[in-house]
């Protein structure tokens, strides 16, 4: 099981790319992809341009070796690469134009004349590259309900608890997050949380296409600051907590809160759910009261767990909503499902779904892969598998563990060693508190 996810990597992995570009050449001979460079760019501020904008564009990249002839190469700065150093590579591989923050008196050795490209200079190539990639997509968020979930944990399981409501509904949907991409027939392993800017609007684009009507996205801390769902247009944002994660990137925690608070703040959100038993979550209710659904089980809220019970088999609870109370019995185990459980419903009813349908749905879910995943081999001991990389993750699902153990939790964890190696600490602590 993959243990934390590499937000480091840029690019897909080859089969990924080649199972995107096998789906991007279909859709492009039925529905003429192909866009006018003027269009793409329209309305976007630019700082200079040098040729022409009567360019048709066949196709747009952010890796200079999916460059083909007429397409628009973005080169943006990488973690570890300035895509400007592969801007002579674009042309050669047929480029018609490219985008970039660098100053175009730079781009004398790359004789734009000659070559007939057009260079376009921007304030920052990641907008950019959300931009032209919607722009070239038909503004797909438009064209389907697009749920966000984000927060430090819960964010898988709240979309796959989402999918569950919305099968009971017979509705059409589509995962992308941590664990996979599934809607229709297309199926992959994900190699990032949230795909960068272009792809994820492919993604989406192709969802419009197939009738697919939902798709919840997992979007990652690393995505909101690196813009890669800049703009997009979300029928409901979800919030389901914070704790000490990823400050290898964000190097603090409120730099970590204030990108997670980047979901909210720059984008189209049209309702929200939020969980107001964190402390992050009242944060985010008090500056977007509009629209907004709250959610908690020790605070009082729009949404609420009651009268909860944990055991070995699952977890049963009180449903009250606005529209009435249910009972809920679920093979979910642990408080912190119960959280997963009721954001999922209240996005759920937040967009209109019955409270019958919702309860369906909550009691339909049977696991989700690698979330207390229980493995089985004819023991007279339980083994389970958790995603737990935070201290506050591994504190719940420890909880949950000897919630149903008479002896011994015996507790193996393990800390990227590329990561934020300050919550190995941490979370060291908790194993043997909590074990």
């Amino acid at each position: 099981m993959k243990c934390f996810e590499n937000e480091q990597k840029t690019y897909f992995s080859k089969s990924i790319r080649k199972n995107l570009n096998f789906m991007r050449n279909i859709y492009k001979m039925k529905n003429g992809l192909g866009r006018k460079l003027s269009a793409l760019i329209q309305e976007f501020p630019v700082k200079n341009i040098q040729g022409t904008l009567n360019r048709e564009i066949s196709s747009i990249a952010f890796d200079s070796r999916e460059v083909k002839k007429g397409s628009l190469f973005v080169a943006i700065h990488g973690l570890k690469q300035d895509g400007f150093k592969f801007i002579n590579d674009a042309i050669a591989r047929g480029a018609s134009a490219f985008i970039t923050e660098t100053p175009i008196d730079r781009f004398a050795g790359l004789d734009i004349n000659k070559n007939k490209v057009t260079a376009i200079c921007v304030e920052d190539s990641r907008s950019a590259l959300a931009w032209v990639g919607a722009e070239f997509y038909h503004q797909p968020s438009n064209r389907i309900d697009v749920f966000g979930v984000t927060g430090t944990n819960g964010k898988t399981t709240v979309t796959y608890v989402l999918d569950s409501i919305y099968k009971i509904k017979n509705g059409r949907s589509g995962i992308i997050g941590t664990i996979n991409c599934c809607y229709g027939n297309t199926s992959f392993a994900s190699p990032i949380t949230t795909p960068e800017s272009l792809n994820l609007n492919q993604m989406l684009h192709e969802m419009a296409e197939q009738k697919i009507d939902q798709c919840f996205l997992e979007v990652s801390s690393h995505s909101l600051s690196l813009k890669r769902v800049c703009g997009m247009n979300f029928s409901v944002g979800v919030f389901t907590n914070l704790s000490r994660d990823h400050l290898d990137f964000h190097g603090t925690m409120d730099n970590y809160k204030e990108a997670k608070k980047k979901l909210f703040r720059c984008n189209h959100i049209k309702k929200l759910v939020v969980n107001i038993d964190d402390s992050v979550g009242r944060e985010i209710a008090t500056e977007f009261p509009e629209n907004l659904l709250t959610v908690g089980i020790k605070k009082h809220a729009d949404v609420m767990a009651e009268d909860y019970s944990l055991s070995e088999l699952g977890s049963s609870f009180v449903l009250k909503t606005p529209l009435g109370s249910c009972n809920i019995q679920t093979h979910l185990l642990g408080l912190h499902n119960i959280y997963n459980l009721i954001l999922a419903a209240s996005a759920a009813l937040h967009q209109g779904l019955s409270l019958d349908h919702i309860a369906q749905g909550l009691r339909s879910v049977l696991g989700v892969p690698g979330r207390f995943e229980r493995v089985s081999c004819a023991q007279n001991f339980s083994v389970v598998v958790d995603y737990a990389h935070t201290d506050e993750a591994l504190r719940n699902v420890l909880r949950a563990a000897r919630g149903f153990t008479s002896g011994r939790v015996i507790t193996v964890f393990g800390c990227g060693g590329d990561r934020d190696i300050g919550k190995r600490k941490e979370m060291g602590r908790v194993a043997i508190e909590e074990s």
